[in-house]
């Protein structure tokens, strides 16, 4: 059974409607079944984006494999669709009878997991392996996520900043902390993909600011902590159209400057695709909001438009490289990305820092400030105040 997810079909019908869909659909499963399967395999629907492909009898599971990158070749070509030229993202997922699955029910199911698992992969091809099936506890993981949310059960602890150059903390990070008897840091990434599934994004965004600027205030007022308060968002909540308003509102509620507050942009391919996104961000910026690029995996490619836009800071996790403190290539790197990220007049924060080694080599080097648990782990509101007032 191979199962495979054209990734094509509904953004031909978000385009130019289901009868295009439809038809481009047909097109693929008429070319599979004349260039990939053989006379008495099967291809049949499962759903806008999913064909089924069965192959009765194959010597081996390599025969599968071969069948599978056939068909990633034959639907990676490029298609047209009246003058448009357009491309599918397929992924494959293979399970073999019996050694996957005894029945054919299973056998389906099996190949649906392998192909959820293929399309995080390079080779977009993937077996039926039964750890797959930790993604089920992933997805209750998801649904208590998106109850606590809509609980209001979500906290948020805070990380200090410092400023290299004078050596004192000018700043937090706000990041979210779910007491669930599980786990207590809590992804913002995951945070947004289970308040989408619930329609509750614009809930958890409003309810994320009005915490951190109100600490903000706090911090301000019981400790005399001046600092400014950053809040990490995946770039595609600038496609909410209530940001910008949401931001404006929380910033006059707590009666804090805009400069007090820093959102940290991560997945920032979306501002590449998405001009809502970019009309988002200069909107944030007209506010006086602070905006820093927090994406590790960005290309470099992506710093010649990415300096086109109204960003302060840039964020640069020492992680990736573990080994830079000790190798010249990787210092050397490391020094040119700086002085690059400077030259484009954006500040560097390097998180990750292992110690105070790293932290003055940095300094040296030319880092502006930096976020490590050496110096100070997410802590409670509370807790932040006890140690940092004095």
């Amino acid at each position: 059974m191979l199962l495979v997810d054209c990734g094509l079909i509904g953004r031909i019908d978000a385009l130019w409607g289901y009868q295009a869909g439809d038809a481009v659909r047909a097109r693929i499963a008429a070319g599979i079944s004349a260039e990939v399967l053989r006379p008495d395999d099967f291809v049949g629907d499962l759903g806008r984006d999913e064909l089924a492909c069965v192959l009765p009898v194959v010597e081996g599971a390599q025969l599968a494999q071969l069948a599978a990158e056939k068909l990633l070749r034959n639907l990676s070509a490029p298609m047209w669709l009246g003058e448009a030229e357009i491309y599918a993202s397929p992924s494959v997922g293979i399970a073999v009878f019996p050694a996957s699955a005894d029945a054919a029910e299973s056998l389906l199911q099996r190949a649906r997991s392998a192909c959820t698992a293929a399309a995080g992969l390079g080779s977009h091809v993937a077996f039926y392996d039964a750890a797959q099936v930790s993604g089920n506890s992933a997805l209750v993981e998801e649904g208590r996520l998106r109850s606590a949310i809509a609980d209001d059960l979500l906290e948020l602890a805070f990380q200090p900043q410092f400023d290299l150059r004078y050596g004192q903390i000018m700043g937090v990070e706000a990041m979210l902390r779910w007491h669930d008897g599980t786990r207590e840091l809590v992804s913002m990434r995951a945070a947004i993909a289970a308040a989408e599934a619930g329609g509750l994004v614009t809930k958890l965004i409003s309810s994320l600011l009005n915490r951190a600027l109100r600490n903000c205030s706090d911090l301000r007022q019981r400790a005399g902590l001046d600092l400014r308060v950053a809040v990490n968002l995946p770039a595609r909540t600038l496609l909410d159209p209530e940001l910008a308003e949401l931001v404006e509102r929380a910033l006059g509620t707590w009666s804090l400057r805009p400069g007090r507050l820093m959102l940290e942009i991560g997945d920032l391919a979306v501002l590449e695709t998405h001009e809502q996104a970019r009309v988002q961000i200069r909107r944030l910026h007209e506010i006086g909001v602070k905006l820093s690029m927090d994406d590790a995996g960005a290309p470099l490619s992506s710093l010649f438009w990415l300096a086109t836009m109204p960003f302060q800071e840039l964020k640069i996790d020492l992680s990736i490289a573990h080994d830079w403190a000790v190798q010249p290539q990787s210092e050397g790197v490391f020094r040119s990305l700086l002085e690059l990220v400077h030259k484009l007049k954006l500040d560097v924060v390097a998180i990750s820092v292992a110690d105070e080694a790293e932290a003055a080599r940095i300094l040296e080097l030319g880092c502006d400030f930096m976020q490590a648990d050496f110096k100070g782990p997410p802590v409670s509101p509370e807790e932040f105040i006890t140690r940092f007032a004095s």
